[in-house]
Formats: C-alpha cells, structure tokens, sequence
C-alpha cells in the first residue's frame, strides 16, 4: 500500500506492520515525525499543503474533551482532525 503526497512529491511504501503508531497514539506534549500519510482525496492534499509530511515533526498540542477529535501541531500550522484522519497519520517517535 502506498501514500503519497503530489506537493511535495513524495512516496512511502513502508509495510503496515513496521509502524503501528499514529498520531492519535501520542500523549498531550508529546512530539514525533511522521512516517506516512494515509489519507486520500482532498483530506489529504490539504495536509501535504499544510506541511503534514513525512519527515516532519509532529505534536500533540491537545485533545478534545471526549477524545473525539486532536490538536496538532506541525511547525507553524495548528490543525484539529477527527480520530479517523488522526488515526491515519502513522508517527515514529523521535529520537
């Protein structure tokens, strides 16, 4: 299976079963870089647009108070998604 992002040019084609993380995974100031971006259509080239690329840091600013939907932050853009989208953002934490 393979995510890509037209932007920035950029195919992941890591098997599923080495990245088990997403982004919904992480705590609340907790910080990783992504590894790859499940999301298709529109959905996902606004987050290439964004900045939610992989290779890039991202961080769990905070989440909402059911845990329906999480803040993000990548760089300069703060973004809020759904725990679908976030569940589709696979992170490998940081070293």
């Amino acid at each position: 299976k393979f995510s890509y992002c037209r932007r920035a040019g950029i195919a992941c084609a890591a098997p599923s079963y080495l990245i088990s993380m997403t982004a919904y995974d992480l705590k609340e100031g907790e910080s990783a870089r992504i590894s790859r971006v499940d999301i298709l259509g529109g959905a996902g080239e606004r987050l290439c647009a964004l900045g939610f690329v992989r290779g890039r840091t991202v961080t769990a600013l905070g989440f909402s108070l059911l845990k329906s939907c999480v803040l993000l932050g990548c760089g300069a853009v703060r973004l809020a998604v759904g725990r679908p989208l976030a569940e589709k953002i696979f992170v490998e934490r940081a070293a």
